[in-house]
């Protein structure tokens, strides 16, 4: 069992980065849409709510990475370096969901505060 999570782990990998990038945009365009609603008072709060929402899922599955990666025995990361360079930025896994689960919280509560009955 603990090879086969082994080998999952490894082929997701590369598929990360990419899935953090959709979170941080989901994350965006929520601060996009609270920004709108206080200049404009449009009533976007509601999808300010839902894109808090998306960055609390992205925040947990990261987190759940990462244990499951401790469980492993790895310390899985994303590397923001090059790899041409020889440059290895790696950021765990828990600090990007630690990012998104403040920006969920954020977006949370002022989503829930703008929106309009």
């Amino acid at each position: 069992m603990k090879d086969f999570m082994i080998n999952m782990m490894a082929a997701m990998m590369p598929y990360m980065k990419p899935l953090m990038w959709l979170g941080v945009i989901a994350a965006a365009i929520g601060v996009i849409l609270l920004l709108v609603h206080m200049v404009t008072r449009a009533n976007t709060g509601g999808w300010v709510l839902l894109t808090g929402r998306i960055a609390l899922g992205f925040s947990i599955f990261f987190f759940g990475c990462q244990l499951a990666g401790y469980f492993l025995g790895a310390a899985p990361g994303i590397n923001f370096g090059d790899f041409q360079k020889m440059e290895f930025n790696i950021v765990p896994f828990w600090q990007i969901g630690a990012a998104f689960l403040v920006s969920a919280l954020i977006l949370g509560f002022f989503g829930g505060r703008t929106r309009q009955a």
